[in-house]
């Protein structure tokens, strides 16, 4: 029972594919410092202006870095700051330098600023050019990027097949496609669309990551397994790939039987790996949420409790934490607490695998 309550609650996320390495090193490292300072108690903002600067001063053409100045200036509340990378970014979209990239990340500003019609005049655009050159690649690519954005997924998968007719070694194309697909469930196609992009990749880490979280899914373990070391080697610094190897780890090291014991090597490697996530990111709710799992495992329950109640008390709508402190519950003998961590649980709409799996344990624990 608990390996099958694990494998449904360790869950993955995707990540987004980082642009090629050699030029724009400094937008690359730039993006790094952003995503680590969403982590409680990390500010990196200002090394990601001092790379984003540098970036564009090598290149002003970079059009990209104006988005994530416009993005950094905003969380460090210089809103005077942001509007200036703004109307940088304006400027050079109609002087007619960074092509459809440049409209991309435009209209990636004015969603950030909840801009309907900005959002909706850019993208006409972006369908005027891409109409008008029919056999540009590029144009379409981004055109689907535009349309992933705004939630239109037919279109943006139609763009990203236009691409790949065009040119069938488009690894950006293949990647985001793969992404759409593992959206839709849509699991071996997406696969497929991963294993055709990384040839192509020269920033590889995001693919693997990727390709990892469909293994897994598709229960191939060390599958999983090799395309997270993989992604690691890319980006040691990300804390979402620890995490995910971690919790592979943890599924692995879960026995098939009730009376068989757990992998003790397997146990420790996945405690690793949710130490370096926490490390890198403090506070990160799923590998906290690992961790309570992992004392699960170990037979500590009142120490799960402790993790998992941490995690609730800055996230209480977390579903992941609610079950797996339901399971820690069960554990310790504490019905009537399992099964209201059962309700609150299935309060938050979960996946229906996962609502079904909790009302049969609802069942067992003979909860009201």
């Amino acid at each position: 029972m608990l390996r099958r309550l694990l494998l449904i609650l360790l869950v993955f996320s995707l990540v987004a594919c980082s642009t090629p390495r050699g030029a724009v090193d400094p937008l690359r490292t730039a993006r790094q410092h952003i995503e680590a300072s969403r982590c409680e108690g990390v500010n990196r903002y200002p090394q990601a202006v001092a790379e984003l600067e540098a970036a564009l001063s090598a290149d002003p053409g970079l059009v990209e870095a104006y988005y994530w100045l416009f993005l950094v200036r905003r969380a460090m509340g210089d809103e005077t700051a942001a509007g200036q990378a703004q109307a940088a970014l304006e400027e050079a979209v109609a002087a007619g330098r960074g092509g459809p990239a440049g409209r991309y990340w435009l209209l990636r500003i004015y969603q950030e600023q909840g801009n309907p019609e900005a959002i909706t005049r850019t993208l006409s655009v972006m369908e005027s050019v891409t109409q008008a050159t029919p056999s540009d690649a590029e144009a379409h690519y981004w055109l689907g990027r535009a349309y992933y954005e705004t939630r239109r997924t037919d279109q943006a998968v139609q763009s990203l097949q236009r691409t790949l007719t065009l040119r069938p070694d488009h690894g950006l194309a293949h990647f985001w496609l793969g992404q759409i697909y593992v959206e839709q469930g849509r699991l071996e196609e997406a696969r497929q669309e991963l294993d055709a992009a990384l040839p192509h990749l020269v920033e590889k880490a995001a693919a693997y990551h990727n390709r990892g979280a469909v293994a897994y899914q598709l229960g191939d373990l060390e599958g999983a397994t090799s395309d997270l070391q993989a992604a690691i080697q890319e980006d040691p610094e990300d804390p979402r790939s620890h995490y995910q190897l971690g919790a592979v780890y943890l599924a692995r090291a879960i026995p098939a039987s009730p009376f068989a014991p757990s992998d003790s090597a397997l146990l420790e490697k996945a405690r690793e790996e949710f130490a370096r996530a926490l490390e890198l990111c403090p506070g990160m709710p799923e590998a906290l949420i690992g961790m309570g799992n992992l004392h699960l495992l170990q037979g500590d329950a009142q120490k799960a409790l402790e993790v998992l109640n941490q995690v609730l008390e800055r996230h209480p709508d977390s579903a992941q934490a609610w079950y797996a402190l339901a399971q820690a519950h069960a554990a310790l003998g504490n019905a009537p607490d399992a099964c209201h961590a059962l309700d609150r649980f299935l309060s938050l709409s979960p996946p229906t695998e996962w609502a079904e799996q909790a009302g049969k344990v609802k069942e067992q624990l003979g909860c009201p």
